[in-house]
């Protein structure tokens, strides 16, 4: 008697960002591959607990602002790779995946320009009071209240990367002195630009607005603190669409009490969907939810090169946006 065969089960890929099930014909690739797709329709972002549980049995995932701690690796061992659809990578343990086995990607310079544009939409918003007089007319109270012309004044970006660099390019159509420091500068898009390259106390020291685009690691953790708000001109603006921890809430309540700052835009915060208490209801303080990279574009292109990655890896291929290439090259030589 001739035993029966059994199928090969599909190569499950999980989808953690609920929203991403408005967009088919970015995941329609790897359903045409004969992939199982599952779209998480529950919490989001989830705890490395909920993560671990959804990721049970996925070969891959296209995960979001999920905790990606070292428990879920340890108790996801058929998972071989996360692609990120954002790229930040402060909420994935990068030692864990690499121990484990696990390929990292993110899509670096997908969702520059959407970031970028918020970043110029809340300054204008910001030193024009735009949201306060709207505010002010739905309440039936018309009085105006002068601004800040942009034209001649100088911004100063902290992290002159991809998003860094499109924000400088639009400030200076605005006719707007841009001046800059990054740890690891990019000396010839400065030149090509003439965007002086400074110290970081003297960026904070010239600035009328200063502008965060860096990535949260020790090194940035607080950075702007009570010590350092304080050396921010007198009057200046800040906006952080980074990640919220790079700045230190309670100083800027401090800085925005004493008058020492005139306003602050937020886009991002310390915990997810949470507004420090000490930065509510303040007129001075513009704050949205993680709207950066949150537009239809970016969430399309996004997706596109997470499925990308993942199809490359299936294939044998070098994913793109390898952020951990280590485990890839062990894992090829091993072969």
């Amino acid at each position: 008697m001739v035993g029966r065969m059994t199928a090969k089960p599909p190569t499950r890929v999980m989808i953690t960002p609920p929203m991403l099930v408005e967009y088919p014909a970015a995941l329609a690739p790897l359903r045409d591959a004969g992939c199982e797709v599952v779209v998480n329709t529950g919490a989001y972002p989830m705890s490395a607990d909920q993560l671990a549980a959804c990721l049970k049995g996925a070969t891959a995932a296209v995960v979001g602002l999920d905790d990606l701690a070292a428990s879920v690796f340890a108790a996801c061992p058929e998972l071989r790779l996360v692609a990120r659809n954002g790229v930040g990578l402060d909420n994935v343990d990068l030692d864990a995946a690499n121990q484990h086995g696990v390929l990292i990607t993110a899509p670096f310079g997908a969702n520059s320009t959407s970031v970028a544009e918020l970043a110029m939409g809340l300054l204008i918003a910001l030193v024009r009071q735009v949201i306060p007089t709207h505010n002010r007319v739905q309440a039936g109270v018309w009085q105006r209240v002068p601004g800040m012309e942009l034209a001649g004044k100088t911004l100063g970006i902290i992290g002159l990367g991809r998003i860094g660099k499109k924000v400088a390019r639009r400030a200076q159509a605005f006719n707007m002195r841009v001046i800059a420091n990054d740890i690891y500068p990019d000396l010839y898009f400065a030149r090509e630009h003439t965007i002086p390259m400074l110290g970081f106390e003297t960026v904070l020291a010239e600035s009328d607005i200063i502008s965060l685009h860096v990535p949260l690691t020790p090194l940035t953790y607080h950075m702007l603190n009570r010590t350092t708000l304080t050396q921010m001109k007198q009057g200046a603006y800040l906006l952080n669409t980074a990640r919220g921890a790079v700045l230190d809430g309670l100083a800027l309540a401090e800085a925005l009490d004493s008058g020492h700052l005139a306003g602050a835009a937020l886009d991002v915060h310390p915990v997810e969907g949470v507004v420090e208490a000490a930065l509510l209801n303040r007129p001075n303080v513009l704050t949205t939810t993680h709207l950066g990279a949150y537009t239809h574009d970016a969430l399309q292109y996004t997706t596109e090169v997470a499925v990308q990655s993942i199809l490359q890896y299936l294939n044998g291929q070098r994913p793109s946006g390898l952020v951990n290439p280590e485990v890839w090259d062990r894992r090829y030589a091993d072969r």
